[in-house]
């Protein structure tokens, strides 16, 4: 019986068999997040092929009819979004909104990581804002100037436009996207290995007919009408987690822009045709599931093509990429500020807004964007307002408004002198 036994667990780690149809059932939602990822840049995504697309080509299978849904993946991160104009909120329901907001750490402007961690809107011994809002604040503090200084902000306020090298709704084709072309190739070169060296040709067939049904499954139009599904607007929108996230992303409104509020309804339009081609699609992959359950020789290169495209697909399901490459190109803002230096007097610096507090922050930005701060009010500060904060929002008047903003910070150093002051 010791011997029985050691030889199946020879034969079956010398030639596992069955194991590949048993892998590709598994691992279906890795396969969504994946094509969400990649889908909409051209006509044809290159996606891997891999373990899960059987289970995730029946999970198709079951929405075609059902809702007709193919980008199942909800949003990674519970994102509000805000019309600046009407101040309307809503919860965000778009994975690729979502995935913008979670990325942000990892593509937002260096100007912005830099006044994230060191206050370049400074208002006290003699320190100067680097970003003005408006003209009046300009005029206002240009008698001060000195190098800004650490603290502790509350919130940073980043304003973005529309970049006008990309066109929104169509993602940037980046190293991210091209390199499941690459993997596609590794994959057929390994897969071709047992036929060059002992004319076994089966396993770079199962390859080949995986590749071309997922790359077919990746490509369907409605990938791309589901991941986009909005239309064109000026909207300026404001995106943010909520009270206690640190960061505001507001994205001005353009010709070229996407309404970004309707993006974040997360409306899912279906093509008819598409019910059909899911139908089509999982009856090959079923063919596919049946076949490679008969190989039994060289089976150790068939999990390596599926081992390879799982670990891309997992790379590419979770990697965090640009705003272009996710199809919303935007790009920082920069507003006109007067330096006494540049042309005429005038030079211009990143739209950003940033303040040891964050009804300090509020207050420049509807300073230099008259509403928005209004519209993010009630998000940050759902109750009532000290007086001398409620008086500020109640003016009108730009000059009023920075001597009140003067004095609330000076009411502000004044309580913080007096926690760090020893005590006698």
């Amino acid at each position: 019986m010791p011997d029985a036994a050691s030889q199946e667990f020879s034969t079956q780690w010398s030639s596992p068999s069955d194991i590949f149809s048993i892998l590709l059932i598994l691992g279906g939602d890795v396969i969504t997040l994946s094509i969400a990822a990649l889908s909409g840049s051209a006509s044809i995504t290159p996606i891997a092929f891999s373990f899960g697309w059987a289970a995730y080509a029946m999970s198709a299978l079951l929405s075609a009819v059902g809702d007709n849904k193919l980008m199942r993946c909800a949003p990674e991160v519970a994102l509000r979004v805000f019309n600046l104009k009407n101040g309307h909120v809503r919860e965000n329901a778009s994975w690729v909104l979502g995935r913008l907001f979670r990325d942000y750490e990892f593509w937002m402007d260096a100007d912005v990581r830099a006044a994230s961690m060191v206050s370049q809107y400074p208002h006290d011994e003699g320190e100067q804002r680097s970003h003005t809002p408006n003209a009046v604040t300009c005029v206002l503090r240009s008698v001060f100037g000195a190098a800004p200084k650490k603290r502790d902000n509350g919130l940073c306020i980043a304003v973005y436009n529309w970049s006008l090298h990309h066109a929104p709704g169509n993602p940037k084709q980046d190293l991210v996207w091209w390199s499941g072309v690459l993997v596609t190739i590794v994959q057929l070169v390994v897969a071709a290995i047992p036929w060059i060296l002992e004319a076994n040709w089966a396993i770079f067939l199962v390859t080949c007919a995986g590749t071309l049904l997922s790359y077919a499954s990746a490509s369907l139009p409605q990938w791309k009408r589901e991941k986009f599904a909005t239309r064109t607007s000026k909207k300026s929108i404001a995106l943010t987690l909520g009270q206690g996230c640190h960061h505001v992303i507001i994205v001005q409104g353009a010709e070229n822009g996407l309404d970004l509020e309707a993006l974040a309804a997360g409306r899912s339009p279906s093509l008819q045709s598409t019910r059909f081609y899911v139908v089509v699609l999982a009856l090959g992959w079923i063919a596919l599931l049946i076949s490679s359950t008969g190989i039994n020789l060289h089976t150790w290169f068939l999990l390596a093509v599926g081992g390879l495209g799982m670990l891309h697909n997992l790379a590419v399901a979770g990697m965090p990429r640009r705003p272009a490459a996710l199809g919303l190109p935007i790009e920082l803002a920069r507003r006109p500020v007067t330096t006494g230096s540049g042309h005429n007097g005038i030079d211009t610096v990143p739209d950003i807004y940033v303040e040891e507090k964050v009804m300090f922050t509020l207050m420049e930005l509807e300073m230099g964007y008259k509403g928005y701060g209004k519209a993010l009010l009630s998000e940050f500060f759902p109750g009532a307002l000290f007086p001398l904060e409620q008086e500020w929002w109640d003016s009108g008047d730009e000059v009023e408004r920075f001597h009140l903003l003067a004095k609330l910070r000076d009411n502000w150093d004044m309580k913080k002198a007096q926690r760090v002051a020893p005590k006698e």
